[in-house]
């Protein structure tokens, strides 16, 4: 166990406290939820996510997400159909030098900090829930994001299609730490994260959190600038991660039912845009449920939600597509003129249609073919079914990256993973780690992942191309920059059109010496 000193490295964290208020019904919208308190859910109705998802026209894709907090409640009605699947066995987290352990395959996340409290020894595990006995806050958050939609339990989150990558990085009481953060952030985004949702505040960004941010450029962060204290102007305090100047970092704060200023901070060019708090149903721990009052805790995984929607349409799209497109298309409201980026208050609708013209999508509006949220994320009868065939070829390779054309037979997202060879010992059917347990098993060859990115192969200029191509460097480091081990590696690489077909996996083998 290490014994690195906690406390210099805390970060002050946003712990919300709950209000309960009387909701107002939105008026009937076709694709509502129907679970049974999502008609008193004031959010979805001011930022219109209902006619989001029929604007749509079309089932989102899955989209891994992190909420990056207390745990998660992973047995929640509302949450347990909506965890992420780790898809085969690789390292966990190792923020602080602690031993390594093995994730397994289906297991939802991992648990940064295990049976140790805030400033001693990490000791990790396999047990990523929020703790008995603790606030909950993690799962609170989450439920907002992305809690299960027509299920018949409790309410609605933004986004039918959030998978949560089940992380816990941070204790009660404001206690989280950057550099845990930072190793949760390149795990998750390793393993296809898009959205990462911060409701907690960092104050001045130490350098392992501020790489991890600006590393991991396929994962859009989704932040806040300020505390419950009132709202208040932020800019002179250049809020972190706020004020980090990356295309990647989406930075919201509250508005009030009636869309003016509440109880977060603004600023001209701190605060990218504002979404509504109050006044919606959320996941409790234990498997309950609770009403919403104004926190920016809960701003951050609103955003998230949307965002979440729009890396559903079109996986290919990058953070910053993301982001303009929910920044450009909010509605200009007079009590935000001059206080955010966008003058504004997030339209989850507006942001749908602006992101598909940008992208080349013609709207789904016909009858019959919009999104089922809760349901199935394949393609409905009548759409595409064809799986792209991508060629996968090396163009030559350093001590630090490896140079790989690819070329797909459509528009698509190539997830590249470098896997280094190991071994280990059979068991059953499954290469695990040699341990004393299993040393006396045949010997059998491991494959460990070591770094992923996505790459995204668009459309041509006429809107549909033949063939996409690309020619990427891969590097051959690791997240702090530093060179691979020698020894056996391969390339794998798996590609999504943009209708979900997933193509045959391709793989080449290369050599770090």
């Amino acid at each position: 166990m290490s014994t690195r000193p906690h406390p210099v490295r805390r970060v002050t964290g946003v712990l919300l406290t709950l209000a309960a208020c009387a909701a107002a019904a939105p008026a009937a919208q076709a694709a509502a939820p129907t679970d049974p308190q999502a008609g008193g859910q004031e959010p979805l109705s001011i930022l219109r996510v209902p006619q989001a998802l029929d604007a749509a026209g079309r089932p989102l894709q899955d989209v891994p997400v992190l909420v990056a907090d207390t745990g998660l409640d992973l047995d929640h009605p509302d949450i347990a159909p909506r965890l992420f699947a780790n898809p085969q066995p690789g390292n966990a987290p190792n923020p602080d030098g602690v031993p390594p352990k093995v994730v397994p395959a289906g297991a939802p996340g991992w648990d940064l900090l295990g049976s140790a409290g805030p400033g001693q020894p990490l000791a990790p595990d396999g047990d990523p829930s929020d703790p008995s006995g603790g606030s909950g806050h993690g799962t609170l958050v989450a439920g907002i994001l992305g809690a299960a939609w027509n299920n018949g339990a409790g309410g609605a989150g933004v986004a039918p299609n959030a998978r949560f990558v089940a992380l816990r990085t941070c204790w009660d009481d404001d206690q989280c730490y950057q550099y845990i953060q930072a190793s949760a952030i390149g795990w998750a985004s390793t393993r296809g994260a898009r959205v990462a949702s911060f409701s907690w505040l960092s104050g001045p960004l130490e350098s392992e959190l501020r790489d991890a941010i600006t590393q991991h450029a396929q994962t859009l962060f989704v932040t806040i600038p300020s505390g419950n204290g009132g709202a208040s102007d932020v800019d002179g305090e250049d809020p972190q991660p706020c004020g980090l100047d990356a295309p990647n970092v989406l930075c919201v704060t509250t508005s009030a039912p009636d869309d003016g200023l509440d109880c977060g901070g603004y600023g001209a060019r701190a605060v990218d845009v504002a979404v509504p708090t109050r006044n919606t149903v959320t996941t409790t721990k234990d498997g309950g449920f609770t009403t919403t009052g104004c926190a920016t805790s809960f701003a951050a995984p609103t955003a998230a939600g949307i965002a979440t929607i729009l890396f559903g349409i079109d996986p290919t799209a990058t953070p910053a597509d993301v982001k303009a497109a929910i920044v450009d298309s909010a509605r200009k409201v007079p009590a935000w003129s001059g206080k955010s980026v966008s003058g504004g208050v997030a339209d989850a609708e507006a942001a749908v249609r602006l992101f598909q013209e940008r992208r080349g999508i013609p709207a789904g509006t016909a009858p019959g073919t919009g999104t089922t949220p809760g349901g199935p994320t394949t393609p409905t009868t009548g759409t595409d079914r064809t799986k792209p065939v991508l060629t996968l070829r090396r163009r030559g390779a350093s001590r630090r990256a490896v140079r790989l054309s690819l070329r797909t037979s459509e528009p698509a997202t190539v997830r590249l993973t470098i896997e280094r060879r190991g071994t280990g010992r059979r068991v059953g059917r499954t290469c695990r780690a040699t341990s004393a347990a299993n040393r006396r098993r045949p010997r059998c060859t491991r494959w460990s992942v070591r770094r992923s990115t996505s790459v995204a192969l668009a459309a041509g200029k006429a809107g549909v191309a033949p063939a996409a191509a690309r020619t990427v460097s891969l590097p051959l480091v690791d997240a702090r920059r530093r060179a691979l081990p020698r020894g056996s590696y391969r390339v794998v690489a798996r590609t999504t059109d943009r209708a979900g077909n997933v193509g045959t996996a391709r793989r080449l083998t290369l050599r770090v010496r």
